[in-house]
C-alpha cells in the first residue's frame, strides 16, 4: 500500500479532494486498470498549515503531492523535473515529492483550444463515469449540440461533489473590464479540473512507482 500525502494551498483544497475521491473510486475492470489500481494507494489531504506543524516528522520515504502556487509550493518544485506541461497546467516531481500547478490562466483567445484539449481525456474519463454506481443528476446543457460533448464530464465532476465548474462547461464570453476577473477565476478552476484528472490517469501511477507493477 503506497500512502500520499496531498498538501495544498488553502484556497485549492477542493482539488486535493477531488484527486483523493478518485484514488478511492474503485473503477477498475478486469486488467483494465484506470488511474491507478483499486485498493493500492491510501490518501489523505492536508493544508499547508497542517504540512508545517509535522513537516519535521514526516519520514523521507513518505509521497507528498503539493498543490497550488504558494511561496512554500514554488519553493517546492525549484528543483523538480517537469513532467507535463500544457496551456497554463504543469506538474513536475523529484524523488517522493511532486507538485501540481497552474501558472497562466488561459486566454480567450486559447479557450476553445484548452477545451478541446481537455476533451481528449474524454475515453478514459467516460471509463470512470461508466463504472462509477452513483452518478448524481446534473441539469441538461443548454445548448443542443454540446450535449453529447459536455453531459459526461459535467456528470463526473458533480458526481464528486467537489469541483465548482465542470472542466467543459459553457464556454466563457462577452469578456469585459467588469467580467474579466470572474471569468479568469472560472478558467482557473476548469484548468485545475483538468489538470487533478490528467495526472490521476496519467502521471500519478507513475509518480508513485506503479506503473511496472500495473502492467
Amino acid at each position: 500500500m503506497k500512502k500520499l500525502i496531498i498538501v495544498c494551498e488553502e484556497k485549492f483544497k477542493p482539488y486535493g479532494d477531488f484527486l483523493a475521491q478518485l484514488i478511492s473510486l474503485e473503477d477498475d475492470e478486469a486488467d483494465d486498470i484506470i488511474g491507478v489500481k483499486d485498493g493500492v494507494v491510501a490518501a489523505q489531504v492536508w493544508t499547508e498549515k497542517e504540512y508545517t506543524a509535522n513537516a519535521a516528522q514526516i519520514s523521507s520515504e513518505q509521497y507528498i503531492l503539493f498543490i497550488g502556487n504558494s511561496k512554500l509550493i514554488k519553493d517546492k518544485r525549484l528543483h523538480m523535473q517537469k513532467k507535463f506541461s500544457e496551456y497554463g497546467m504543469q506538474y513536475c516531481w523529484l524523488g517522493k515529492q511532486s507538485v501540481l500547478f497552474v501558472d497562466k490562466v488561459v486566454s480567450i483567445d486559447e479557450y476553445d483550444n484548452f477545451i478541446e484539449y481537455a476533451k481528449g481525456s474524454k475515453p478514459e474519463i467516460t471509463k470512470l463515469i461508466e463504472r462509477k454506481s452513483d452518478v448524481m443528476a446534473v441539469p441538461e446543457p443548454t445548448v443542443e449540440n454540446e450535449k453529447e460533448e459536455v453531459n459526461g464530464f459535467k456528470k463526473l465532476l458533480a458526481s464528486m461533489q467537489a469541483i465548482p465548474v465542470a472542466i467543459v462547461n459553457a464556454p466563457v464570453r462577452g469578456v469585459n473590464v467588469f467580467t474579466k476577473v470572474t471569468n479568469n477565476k472560472k478558467i482557473e478552476e476548469q484548468e485545475y479540473s483538468c489538470l487533478v484528472l490528467i495526472f490521476y490517469l496519467k502521471g500519478l501511477s507513475e509518480f508513485l512507482g506503479l506503473s511496472e507493477e500495473q502492467l
